[in-house]
């Protein structure tokens, strides 16, 4: 039998989204890996301390409230919304595949404000969806009147604010219009939210077509743990738990939401702590010939080199010296950018000696 005679033809052709670059099989120099955007400032030893509390909560002989109960009631009392109205999964990854699979079906059309986070795009091509793709303006700024027309035979629309990998949270009023005059059920990914100004969700029982996704992976420090979740209509929400195993999130994972979300006030200086780092750093890449950064609002910074150095040899250049980025100058309208987590001052300082040398 042959295996791919099998096998939807579509699955064939779809590109996989690949980590090989994050996650090298050689021993590399004394690896710092300032690719994933995760948040290596929040002190490892506190996590350890909530780890060892929500441990001594859970029994692992039972199994885990179905649908994420413990998690979802913690994260209603904390934003004051309804349970109803929020679903927890197995980190946003696992939300998001689970929201287009219930929204998307064949043909179903998707628009998507670029450049934005692959995933959209991956999960509607799994569900052989059709993308419209409405690019950014020049400034990284929404086009608001062509997102709101193309969104007119829309199933949904997708916008990341702040926006991966450009960094920027969108204006207030730029966002709550799209929100306002689309006909479709409109997305905003919340992931680095915790690094910006405003949320999303103080609009949530303004507009029922609203739906936010949020993460503990970034801000708080829990990439590992997987914890991921929307909030939206409660109907929604009830329809897209009907693709959605009961016992998708581990009793452990639930009860470090309920301790994560107690040591809030812990995690918000953290979150604090990161934008001065952010700042420190922009300040610094500032100052490099050659090098144009770009202003952000999460725990990450876009930057330009000039067309000497391609951003594919800086990216290998310093990976040959143990330090991982992003590459993201094959993106429409990011020639020459990469992408670099803001990481603990040593990290940071290492990595803008490496790249000094490389863009002289």
């Amino acid at each position: 039998m042959r295996l791919k005679e099998r096998i939807r033809n579509d699955v064939l052709e779809l590109a996989p989204y690949r980590l090989d670059d994050d996650f090298p099989a050689e021993t590399l120099p004394d690896l710092v890996r300032m690719s994933l955007n995760e948040n290596p400032l929040v002190d490892r030893s506190q996590l350890m301390k909530m780890l060892e509390a929500a441990i001594r909560k859970i029994d692992p002989r039972n199994y885990p409230e179905p649908h994420a109960r413990i998690a979802v009631e913690a994260l209603g009392k904390f934003h004051r919304i309804s349970p109803s109205r929020i679903l927890v999964g197995n980190g946003l990854d696992d939300v998001l595949d689970r929201l287009v699979r219930t929204i998307v079906d064949v043909g179903s059309e998707v628009v998507i404000a670029e450049p934005t986070f692959f995933m959209y795009t991956y999960y509607t091509q799994l569900c052989r969806g059709r993308k419209t793709q409405v690019m950014l303006n020049p400034d990284f700024s929404l086009d608001v009147d062509t997102l709101i027309r193309a969104s007119k035979d829309a199933r949904v629309t997708f916008v990341c604010s702040p926006n991966s990998p450009t960094g920027n949270q969108f204006e207030q009023d730029d966002l709550k219009r799209v929100i306002s005059e689309c006909r479709s059920l409109m997305v905003v990914d919340e992931t680095y939210v915790d690094f910006a100004e405003y949320s999303a969700l103080k609009w949530i029982d303004e507009y029922s077509n609203l739906i936010v996704l949020r993460t503990f992976s970034k801000a708080f420090g829990l990439a590992g743990i997987r914890i991921g979740y929307l909030v939206a209509n409660e109907d929604l929400v009830e329809a897209i738990k009907k693709t959605v195993h009961p016992f998708n999130v581990s009793s452990f994972a639930q009860q470090l939401v309920v301790e994560a979300l107690h040591r809030y006030d812990y995690f918000k200086r953290g979150f604090r702590a990161v934008t001065r780092e952010r700042e420190w750093l922009l300040k610094q890449l500032r100052c490099l010939e050659g090098v144009t950064p770009y202003r952000s609002d999460a725990n990450f910074i876009l930057f330009r080199v000039n067309n000497r150095t391609p951003s594919s040899k800086i990216q290998s250049g310093l990976r040959d010296r143990g330090i991982l980025i992003k590459d993201r100058g094959g993106i429409p309208m990011l020639k020459n950018c990469l992408r670099v987590t803001v990481g603990t001052r040593s990290s940071n300082e290492r990595f803008l000696r490496e790249l000094r040398r490389l863009t002289l």
